[in-house]
């Protein structure tokens, strides 16, 4: 087995093993603990709220981070912790997809849709990027690798993730806040 497929069914491991460990030990995930946890470590909970975002994003497991993120940052400190997990998941979705070889694999397969997704892409990639950043219903890391895979320049892609990652996660932030802090006066 070459070292690609270990690497993938590894990641798969990693997946289910985040899956079954958040279902087994929810009272962890709490926000109880998490403010305890916050109070009582204020270096390392930045440091382990940005790495569980970084992770979280690259298997796309939805989370309620950013809620609990108003519990126990200031939106300011929230905002940029937020955004360096996510532009970190994006870098590492971008590099691993390319590792992977989806390109290769997308070509193979679909190499009729994939000549007209580029076609159709060539001088929009930067505005579909930020759209689909910004619109909450879908992934962004899928977007990443969609792009990843046709070979779009990484620093468009990551500029697009950011500046639509950035409206929605301020809007995020400033509501939760407003209806967290607002709730718990």
């Amino acid at each position: 087995m070459n070292f690609k497929k270990i690497t993938f069914y590894l990641w798969i491991i990693i997946i289910l093993g985040g899956m079954t460990t958040y279902l087994l030990f929810p009272e962890k995930l709490s926000f109880s603990f998490l403010e305890e946890t916050a109070a009582n470590y204020p270096v390392e909970t930045p440091i382990i709220y940005y790495l569980l975002l970084s992770f979280q994003r690259v298997v796309f497991m939805p989370s309620p981070l950013i809620l609990v993120g108003t519990l126990i940052f200031n939106p300011i400190k929230l905002f940029v912790v937020n955004m360096a997990g996510v532009m970190t998941s994006a870098t590492i979705v971008y590099y691993f997809s390319r590792y992977l070889e989806c390109d290769v694999y997308l070509e193979t397969k679909y190499s009729k849709y994939t000549h007209k997704m580029k076609s159709k892409l060539v001088d929009k990639e930067l505005p579909l990027i930020v759209g689909w950043s910004f619109f909450p219903m879908v992934p962004t890391n899928l977007i990443v690798y969609i792009v990843s895979s046709l070979r779009i320049n990484v620093f468009k892609c990551l500029l697009g993730v950011f500046i639509g990652e950035s409206i929605i996660n301020a809007f995020y932030i400033i509501t939760a806040t407003m209806l967290i802090k607002g709730s718990l006066s």
